[in-house]
């Protein structure tokens, strides 16, 4: 009997219309925005790479430096080529150690502002005494990296050159020589 009742009941559900009451009043008018440009689906940001040859010396106060414009929340990144492997450039991302013998350490390191950025060496030790190796033709890259690429790729390891130049759709084609001298 009680198979049967609800039986009665699943097809008398299924039976009766949907309902709908009146529709309401019109709501108050919006304002109209401004139309904005088509764009395309990806940003293009160029020339955020570049990079020169370097040589840190008594002369320049062991630093190089540039003026230049970067928006406010944007970042700069440095990279130094600290070694070849296997014929490919090991960048490291700055600031970076060295330790001598004797408790001696030199420090490879940079600041920016929104105006200028400048690559230093400094050291607890008379700079002067070091090897050329640690000194001349140092090749470094500078990323401007717009503030918009950091937000929405918060878990990308900056201090990964690749994983950098990946995340801002460059390759070795895009980066710009520039000449600090």
């Amino acid at each position: 009997m009680k198979k049967i009742l609800y039986l009665f009941a699943f097809v008398l559900v299924l039976s009766l219309p949907a309902c709908e009451g009146p529709e309401g009043p019109q709501g108050p008018p919006g304002l109209d925005g401004v139309d904005g440009e088509d764009g395309e689906d990806g940003i293009e940001v160029l020339n955020l790479v570049f990079e020169g040859v370097v040589t840190f010396s008594e002369e320049n106060d062991f630093a190089i430096g540039s003026q230049f414009e970067l928006g406010q929340g944007d970042n700069l990144l440095v990279f130094l080529e600290w070694a070849q492997a296997e014929g490919n450039s090991l960048w490291r991302h700055l600031p970076q150690n060295v330790f001598f013998d004797e408790g001696a350490i030199l420090t490879y390191n940079y600041q920016y502002t929104t105006t200028f950025f400048n690559v230093f060496m400094q050291g607890n030790f008379d700079l002067t005494q070091l090897e050329p190796e640690w000194t001349d033709n140092q090749r470094i890259r500078i990323v401007l990296l717009p503030g918009f690429f950091v937000d929405e790729n918060a878990r990308v390891d900056l201090s990964d050159f690749d994983a950098v130049m990946e995340l801002i759709g460059k390759d070795e084609s895009d980066i710009v020589e520039i000449d600090f001298d």
